[in-house]
């Protein structure tokens, strides 16, 4: 996997959080995925076309989702809803745009479907190609306690 590919992520990711929700993002050691599942409970997926095709996942747990719905609107929910999971794909969609912006500063043009949220644990998610799945793994908060995020993706 080109290394461009995971910068444009990390860059994006990075943006994004800092920027609308006031959170630091710290990133942990890029490795391949070993199995199509989701990592959290709750995954907003999209799909690419263009230059490259594949797709693009940002799995988080409950607890993780609730404080980015709490970082995005400024409520203080306490359980996830359909306005959480909606707030998720919105996430999805927003950081899938930040990455796209990245993408084209290396050459790359990339389309991207609408954004779709799958809820449960260990759910397998099609990455649309055979290559290999890349996971960024994310964490913010004092020593990472506040939340994990795995970023998925999979480039042709």
């Amino acid at each position: 996997m080109d290394a461009r590919f995971v910068n444009c992520y990390l860059k994006g990711a990075q943006a994004v959080f800092k920027t609308m929700l006031r959170i630091e993002l710290e990133m942990g050691r890029p490795t391949l995925k070993a199995d199509r599942k989701a990592s959290g409970d709750i995954t907003g997926v999209i799909g690419f076309a263009g230059d490259k095709r594949g797709s693009f996942t940002i799995s988080l747990r409950g607890e993780c989702a609730l404080t980015i719905y709490n970082a995005f609107t400024g409520e203080d929910k306490k359980e996830v809803n359909e306005e959480v999971i909606d707030a998720v794909g919105e996430l999805t969609n927003i950081i899938s745009g930040q990455t796209r912006l990245e993408l084209e500063k290396i050459g790359f043009n990339i389309s991207a479907s609408l954004p779709t949220v799958i809820i449960g644990k260990d759910v397998d998610i099609n990455m649309i190609t055979k290559a290999p799945i890349i996971t960024l793994p994310f964490s913010f908060g004092t020593n990472g306690n506040a939340g994990e995020i795995f970023i998925d993706f999979s480039f042709e």
